[in-house]
């Protein structure tokens, strides 16, 4: 006790890193979805470590190291690497005694694991988990350390445009700036295959499919293009450009088939155009998706009256997103029109986000329509928008979240084909998002 507990990555508000050092064998701490994990303690002072106690829930780690560290950013390996097997799917002994093999005095001490050990059935491959982690020797503090701190504030000046591209171009087709983009490649296989949730589409950089013409981008989703069933386009500015908080805006239209009217449960509801971040630690393996947090700006899965904002991150992410949707209300008899039956996905509008450390409010042409707090988030989940994000734009085929609508007689009447996929969009190839500009301001 008096000890603060920090992770990688973790589960949900019920697996708080805190808990597995709160003497109780009925809480525990639970690393999200990553392949690899950390846990580790602040002492509050530097302290001689001789020993450390992890009893594991089920969800083991079969290869972790113990290290010390006094800055967080150096880390001295403390103990020989703990290596853990099943024995067919019975399990290991879960009480580890790891005798500590580093002189000197440490402040931060952590268990790093790279490897997990699970036992088919029990969920345990999804992360790792422990009861207890318990630190002995001489030293450290008696009282409780100060939180570490957060990233700066964004300043209160007004907005400057600090990043945008405005895909300036002529009659010819042009790749786009890849000073500024990246393509995204593939259908996201051997790891991710339909890039997580059964989408259709390969991604490619194939000029048919993203290019820059006339002043704006283009992304078109092709069928039977390129020995490929569907083809299409993602671009991203990872490794380009990453930011943290500020206001971020594209002007965009969406160029396939409408619904038939305001309201109508029809359309091509599988195309499925978005413009959103990610967080830049979802490339590394300790942290990933959710854990990296996923801020929708736009996405429209076919309904020309309708698109939907959200934020996705730990205890909250997938179907159980916080957000919102324009134009639209859920009923007891399906999605039905909301107030404002002016929007069409067809016509040019400016999809905006404003995100600072404390909220995230999110905007069309100017209006705001959901404003989603750190303390709504916090009361689901952990907020894990204090970091670098990048942009995505992109344009899928299919997928769970357009087929969550369609497979519902209550949200989607329109016809379908014998692979039930919507006969508007299968008959009416190429399907194209265009962008106008996008930009990112931020405060000074």
């Amino acid at each position: 006790m008096g000890k603060r507990a920090y992770a990688s990555t973790t589960q949900d508000r019920a697996s708080d890193p805190q808990f597995a050092i709160d003497n109780s064998a009925s809480t525990r701490w639970a690393s999200g979805i990553a392949a690899n994990a950390w846990y580790m303690v602040d002492l509050g002072a530097p302290a001689q470590i001789s020993r450390v106690e992890i009893d594991w829930e089920t969800a083991f780690s079969s290869r972790y190291l113990i290290e010390v560290s006094n800055d967080r950013t150096t880390w001295t390996p403390a103990s020989t690497v703990v290596t853990k097997t099943m024995n067919g799917n019975t399990l290991p002994p879960l009480a580890d005694r790891v005798n500590i093999t580093a002189s000197g005095t440490w402040r931060y001490v952590r268990m790093n694991s790279t490897e997990r050990g699970w036992r088919a059935g029990d969920g345990s491959q999804y992360g790792v988990s422990m009861y207890d982690f318990r630190v002995y020797g001489t030293g450290g503090s008696s009282t409780m350390p100060d939180p570490i701190p957060g990233p700066a504030a964004p300043g209160n000046g007004p907005y400057q445009l600090v990043w945008s591209d405005e895909f300036d171009s002529a009659a010819t087709p042009t790749p786009v700036d890849t000073g500024k983009w990246d393509y995204e490649i593939g259908d996201g296989c051997p790891s991710l295959c339909g890039w997580g949730n059964g989408e259709r589409q390969y991604y490619t950089n194939n000029i048919e499919n993203v290019f820059m013409q006339n002043g704006l981008l283009n992304i078109t989703l092709r069928k039977n293009h390129l020995n490929r069933a569907y083809t299409s386009g993602r671009l991203k500015t990872l490794g380009k450009y990453e930011f943290t908080y500020g206001r971020v805006a594209a002007r965009i239209r969406i160029q396939t088939p409408p619904s038939s009217g305001p309201g109508a449960k029809d359309g091509p509801v599988a195309v499925w155009g978005a413009f959103w971040t990610l967080g830049k630690d979802v490339v590394d393996p300790y942290v990933g998706w959710p854990h990296s947090g996923e801020l929708d700006v736009m996405e429209n899965i076919g309904y020309s009256w309708w698109y939907s904002s959200a934020l996705h991150g730990p205890g909250y992410y997938g179907g159980g997103s916080i957000g919102g949707s324009y134009n639209k209300t859920d009923s007891s008899t399906g999605v039905v029109l909301g107030n404002l039956p002016e929007y069409r996905s067809g016509d040019w509008n400016e999809y905006e986000m404003e995100w600072g450390p404390d909220q995230v409010e999110f905007r069309l042409n100017g209006r705001t329509f959901r404003t989603v707090t750190r303390a709504e988030v916090e009361a689901r989940g952990y907020w894990v928008y204090d970091k670098p994000n990048f942009l995505i734009l992109n344009l899928a085929y299919d997928g769970a979240y357009p087929r969550g609508y369609r497979t519902n007689p209550q949200n989607f009447t329109g016809a379908t084909t014998s692979n039930g996929l919507p006969t508007v969009a299968e008959n009416a190839f190429p399907h194209t998002m265009q962008v106008d500009w996008v930009r990112v301001y931020q405060r000074r």
